[in-house]
């Protein structure tokens, strides 16, 4: 009896050689293929038939184990323990090759695998061909994608989410993405004396104008308040403006009367300009102003209503940057913002300073913070 190198150029000829040698008894113990010559090592001893056959349960045993490691099963260590001593027993290692010392280096050896291997899944997106299965939504990257999340938003805010469960994981998410998304300005527009308020045609800047002026009425107690109206026609949002300034008791003037160059500081009017028209015209307007007028000082808010998609937003965006505008989501109260537009004013660095989402004027807009983000996120976004 003995174990042997057998070679042929293919598999077949060499098992063949085998069955010649050790007949039926043989047992195969590796193959591998050396320069195009197949390489069979195979053996008829028994002992060595034996230890074989013992290697293979030991491996079968662990990879069961490891599974359950992976699985997350609780009181980990005590059944890793458990099954290194039906290990042992079975294979006849003595009690003392293994000091407890050393148990406690190869299960903590395994918890890095364990947890190394957990993060690598994290990261990881399953799908078949109809798409990612509600079936694996215990992973949380895959419960966001469910929900409409982008995947590079996933990718960059992963931190957040790793080594939790999932309910943890996604409250962890909404909090780092409303963390990254508010624009902590607010304060800011609340002490500014000049406010430009701009966005696409139909975006609710006129009443989102009347809003900020009842807002900065009730907070600081400033009446002494304009409306600036910056059109480019004479079919302009006069009459609107003129409607809620007559409710709120407030004038309005038009652009082309106001001067810029009045940086008085005992003047304690406050100032909110209302650009009608495309966004085109709007960013036009202020690039003049800023480049004829750099010591005059104004906080922006850009009007975006709630519904726009992630392409549009993110179009906006990209030709706003040189602005860095202060984002106002406007008409919640006609739709939702969903997971895909939050993804894109994230991916596209825009900062949300306030939401409003009624047509009442007074007592009306919501400071977006990471508090009132995440609720909201939280809110709405409740699993698919």
């Amino acid at each position: 009896m003995s174990t042997q190198m057998f070679k042929a150029k293919d598999m077949k000829s060499a098992i063949n050689l085998v069955n010649q040698e050790f007949g039926d008894d043989a047992i195969i113990l590796s193959t591998k293929k050396n320069n195009g010559v197949v390489e069979i090592e195979a053996s008829n001893n028994d002992e060595v038939i034996e230890s074989h056959k013992k290697k293979l349960e030991e491996n079968k045993n662990f990879s069961k184990m490891f599974l359950k490691q992976v699985d997350g099963s609780k009181n980990s260590k005590e059944k890793f323990n458990d099954n290194v001593k039906q290990m042992r027993v079975k294979n006849h290692v003595s009690e003392n090759n293994l000091t407890n010392k050393n148990q406690d280096k190869i299960f903590q050896n395994i918890e890095t695998q364990i947890e190394s291997l957990r993060k690598e899944i994290n990261g990881m997106i399953i799908t078949d061909h109809s798409g990612i299965s509600d079936k694996l939504s215990h992973f949380t990257p895959i419960k966001l994608r469910q929900e409409k999340f982008s995947p590079e938003i996933i990718n960059k805010l992963s931190y957040s989410f790793v080594g939790k469960n999932l309910e943890e994981g996604r409250i962890s998410f909404f909090r780092e993405l409303s963390k990254r998304l508010a624009s902590n300005d607010y304060s800011r527009l609340m002490k500014s004396k000049n406010i430009f308020i701009f966005g696409n045609s139909g975006s609710g800047k006129s009443t989102l104008a009347a809003k900020i002026a009842s807002e900065l009425s009730d907070k600081v107690s400033e009446k002494n308040i304009n409306f600036i109206d910056v059109s480019n026609s004479s079919t302009s949002n006069s009459d609107v403006l003129r409607s809620y300034g007559r409710v709120l008791g407030f004038s309005i003037r038009d652009y082309k009367s106001f001067n810029f160059n009045s940086l008085d500081d005992g003047n304690h009017k406050i100032n909110i300009f209302d650009f009608s028209g495309d966004l085109g015209f709007s960013l036009q307007k202020i690039r003049e102003i800023k480049n004829s007028f750099p010591s005059f000082d104004f906080c922006s808010i850009l009007a975006i209503q709630s519904g726009s998609n992630s392409e549009m937003i993110s179009g906006i965006c990209e030709k706003v940057s040189d602005i860095r505008p202060m984002v106002a989501i406007t008409k919640l109260d006609e739709c939702w913002v969903g997971a895909e537009e939050f993804s894109s004013l994230a991916t596209n660095n825009a900062r949300v300073g306030l939401v409003t989402g009624t047509k009442v004027i007074i007592d009306s807009i919501i400071e977006a913070n990471e508090n009132s983000l995440t609720k909201y996120m939280k809110e709405n976004f409740k699993g698919v």
